[in-house]
């Protein structure tokens, strides 16, 4: 089942990252941005530390940071490691993509079976994409490595080689595994795992985000990738995504220039690059919306249909800042029944988990896969991210303060 058609796929070239199904704690969920009562207080829920902080004349709790962010596992068979690196964002932007090839030394078909991703710095790292590269087009990222004398290359949106896209999987790269905050442990259900031949090797896409502030030492960051091996073949687990347009206007109390839908896509491709001005439209056109009359909305959503057999193991969802909840479902298309795969009634960016399903769906061609986003503009009002920015019209974008509604499948044939 391919994720999208070609054409689009040169056009959908920025996604990430990433979340799964959390059972309702007994005690009250903390979110970031919410009110608390006194500064410097310092709680703990899901697993991840709060900390309360103040935000113009309020007091609100900061983003969740993992109470102790998981090494590679003591069992790893191979860990390969990123250079260190001080990301420089474009001028007028808090974020940048950078790439760096990871060799594995791979002599031979290789199965994982489980791959973990563990950043250094979680003061400037947002995620980390894990690309499998193929043989024939190691030589095109090593030149791409070549034209910087920092470590690795600059890639808004996907690795950066022509003809690559995390969209497609029979592209030069294409998506193994992911990091983003409280999920960066990824086990493969038993029986299936990602396929690498002789030769092959990865690209490491590292999503920085950088506040006002701070030193040039205290934004070195790297990551690590540590990897366990199958020992026998296994069934090749895929993973397609299934992103949402996104038209969010500004909140009825908001108003500046980039509440115009135009001047803030302007603005997304200043702060990021030059493919986020065609993203929105091509999302839109793909998920059977009209581009010439996008309709402002809260609300995002895209369905994908399913063109061949294939079982699905689990999903992952993935916003930013201004998500509030986010449900991916299939639908059987013989009989119309739903099955929710992954939902948050209530959209926390600090714990990013995969939901692997207790018994995989058997879907076939007719079947499909919708993700739903919902968003607040309100949160504006409480979240650090916001203070001093002007508020603008949300569309999809890789800058933190932009948005995503993405669905990461994984599945086989």
């Amino acid at each position: 089942m391919k994720p999208v058609r070609y054409f689009l796929s040169m056009l959908l070239t920025g996604v990430l990252v990433l979340v799964g199904v959390q059972a309702l704690a007994a005690t009250p969920t903390i979110k970031a941005g919410s009110t608390c009562t006194k500064l410097g207080t310092k709680t703990t829920s899901n697993a991840l530390t709060y900390t309360c902080i103040k935000s113009g004349k309020k007091l609100v709790w900061s983003a969740g940071v993992p109470v102790a962010p998981a090494a590679p596992q003591s069992g790893d068979d191979l860990v390969l490691t990123t250079p260190s690196y001080v990301p420089t964002p474009p001028a007028g932007g808090t974020d940048e993509y950078r790439c760096f090839l990871l060799n594995p030394k791979f002599k031979s078909t290789t199965f994982l079976k489980s791959v973990s991703i563990t950043p250094d710095n979680l003061m400037v790292s947002h995620h980390g994409i894990l690309y499998r590269l193929t043989s024939n087009n190691v030589a095109a990222a090593q030149s791409l490595d070549a034209q910087t004398s920092e470590a690795g290359w600059p890639c808004f949106g996907d690795t950066g080689i022509s003809g690559a896209t995390a969209f497609s999987p029979a592209a030069p790269s294409s998506w193994i595994s992911f990091w983003a905050p409280g999920g960066n442990f990824k086990s493969y259900p038993a029986g299936t795992g990602m396929q690498l031949a002789a030769g092959d090797q990865f690209i490491l896409q590292s999503h920085f985000m950088v506040m006002p502030g701070h030193s040039s030492s205290e934004l070195k960051a790297s990551m690590k990738v540590g990897l366990n091996f199958a020992t026998n073949t296994v069934a090749e687990l895929k993973t397609m995504l299934i992103a949402a347009p996104i038209e969010v206007p500004c909140g009825a109390n908001e108003s500046g220039p980039l509440c115009n839908r135009d001047a803030a896509i302007a603005d997304l491709v200043k702060r990021t690059s030059d493919k986020a001005a065609v993203q929105e439209a091509g999302l839109l056109l793909f998920c059977g919306k009209n581009p010439a009359k996008p309709v402002p909305s809260a609300t995002s959503d895209c369905s994908q249909r399913v063109n061949s057999p294939i079982k699905i193991y689990g999903a992952t969802p993935h916003m930013h800042q201004l998500g509030k909840t986010i449900t991916i479902t299939y639908t059987n298309g013989a009989t119309g029944n739903t099955t929710v795969m992954s939902s948050r009634p209530q959209w926390n960016f600090d714990n990013q988990r995969t939901d692997w399903l207790t018994t995989p769906i058997s879907a076939v061609a007719g079947d499909s896969v919708t993700v739903t986003c919902t968003y607040d503009v309100g949160l504006r009002q409480l979240l650090p991210l916001y203070k001093n920015l002007s508020p603008n019209y949300v569309v999809w974008g890789e800058g933190t303060r932009d948005e995503m509604c993405l669905a990461i499948v994984n599945y086989t044939n």
